[in-house]
């Protein structure tokens, strides 16, 4: 197993002369980096620019927002953008980056897939499988020509061992602990700490009160997995399994002649004890599978994309 620092290659030479925009679209953050000769010469941040997950007049606001902050439309045209976004399979997401983006671009290219997607070439690479675990989960595998995504069915059918997950098992258990008149130990203290609820039935009415805001909860999950608490230990095993069970899905579904790489990747993976705690499950479960921590930026994958359909190796 090896959980190094993957790195994105250098730009190809055939990035000289030009001009790509990389777009990284997830549920509550987006980001945006424009590269010119193959430098970054700008990025930029806002809120999720992804249709369902802030409606059209948020991710309009939004996506303008990362545009502006880096020039794109104010100068040359881009020859080439690669955007991967959260929510894609939603109806209308597609086409709204398509109308939006296509116009700053010299010839049309654009290349949109789904957030999850930028894992594997922002890790340098052009088959393996990628497992992301942040606000939500989900797991995508490439092999020849062959996609799959496993997963990644949004917090109200999924989702499992992602970091709104982990906060919903944490508020499920002090729930428990309440119905049986057991204290809420370090768990709850974190929780309502954090929240700033009086106690644990406050806490459930908020929870039942903000269904809407995924990413609201999902920031709480360091909180739980660092928590001494005993229950803390098991959601985190619980977690890291059902990142195990996504890559060994997606494995399944390509069955290459050979184990593929997998790639883990999300904001969870920047927690120590989920990313020793994932790396070891899939390596349990896939043995002798080459397991990887990304921590380069997925935004990198996005131009990577960019620059493969601008010089022709993929279609756009």
């Amino acid at each position: 197993m090896s959980a190094a620092t993957t790195t994105v290659p250098p730009a190809p030479q055939s990035w000289a002369g030009l001009r790509l925009l990389g777009l990284d679209i997830g549920g509550t953050s987006s980001r945006a980096r424009l590269v010119v000769d193959g430098q970054v010469v700008a990025e930029s941040r806002a809120g999720s620019a992804s249709l369902p997950a802030a409606g059209q007049d948020g991710a309009r606001d939004a996506l303008d927002s990362l545009l502006a902050a880096v020039g794109a439309g104010q100068a040359a045209p881009l020859d080439a953008i690669g955007a991967g976004t959260a929510g894609l399979s939603v109806p209308g997401a597609r086409e709204f980056l398509q109308q939006r983006l296509a116009p700053l671009t010299r010839a049309g290219r654009l290349v949109i897939v789904s957030d999850a997607m930028l894992a594997l070439p922002a890790a340098g690479l052009d088959e393996g499988v990628a497992v992301i675990c942040g606000t939500g989960s989900v797991a995508v595998g490439l092999q020849a020509s062959r996609s799959v995504q496993l997963g990644g069915w949004g917090y109200l059918l999924g989702d499992e061992g992602s970091g709104y997950w982990i906060v919903r098992e944490a508020v499920r258990a002090l729930l428990s602990r309440r119905d049986r008149n057991r204290p809420s130990g370090d768990l709850g203290a974190t929780l309502l700490s954090a929240t700033g609820c009086a106690d644990v039935p406050a806490l459930h009415r908020l929870f039942l009160a903000q269904p809407h805001l995924p990413g609201n909860w999902a920031r709480h999950a360091g909180l739980v997995l660092d928590s001494q608490d005993p229950e803390a230990a098991d959601i985190a095993a619980r977690a890291a399994a059902a990142a195990a069970d996504l890559a060994c899905s997606a494995m399944a579904e390509l069955d290459p002649p050979a184990s593929l790489p997998v790639v883990l990747g999300g904001g969870l993976l920047g927690n120590a004890a989920f990313r020793e705690a994932a790396c070891k499950a899939v390596a349990r479960a896939l043995p002798g599978t080459d397991v990887r921590v990304l921590t380069g930026e997925p935004v990198a994958g996005a131009v990577r994309l960019a620059g493969l359909a601008a010089s022709g190796d993929i279609r756009a």
